[in-house]
């Protein structure tokens, strides 16, 4: 299990189950709530043949909190509208493939966020979709 993010009062973490499905779960710091899902089938969020950034939760406990896998590439940086976002890396997943990185929004946003990567020797800008938040809202990542 590996943690995610923390916050005053609550906290993310995911693992991968012994048959390589990914699992999240949040819990309360002081107790009062805990909450746990996973994939169905480890074939449901598959290794990308190419360098791909591959989302695969966001959640809001005590702010939205965002995982995402990296196939093939390493994360330098996460930025939402120019500035720049504290981003963690966790262990990784499927035998060492993929990469896991976190990071947090104050509050529920939506947009994407902008990912700087290395490819083997080169630097390349991608882009996530947020999980979560409804676009008509603001703020929004761009």
């Amino acid at each position: 299990m590996f943690t995610a993010a923390v916050g005053r009062s609550a906290a993310t973490f995911v693992w991968e189950t012994a048959n390589g499905r990914f699992c999240s779960g949040s819990a309360a710091t002081a107790g009062g709530f805990t909450s746990t899902s996973c994939f169905s089938d480890r074939r449901d969020v598959p290794l990308s043949v190419r360098p791909a950034l591959v989302p695969l939760l966001s959640t809001y406990s005590f702010a939205e909190v965002h995982v995402f896998g990296a196939d093939r590439e390493i994360v330098r940086s996460v930025m939402c509208n120019g500035r720049s976002l504290a981003v963690r890396r966790l262990p990784s997943v499927l035998n060492g493939r993929r990469a896991l990185y976190a990071f947090e929004l104050s509050e529920t946003t939506a947009g994407q966020v902008t990912v700087t990567v290395v490819r083997g020797r080169a630097t390349a800008t991608e882009h996530v979709e947020l999980m979560g938040g409804d676009p008509r809202h603001k703020p929004s990542c761009r």
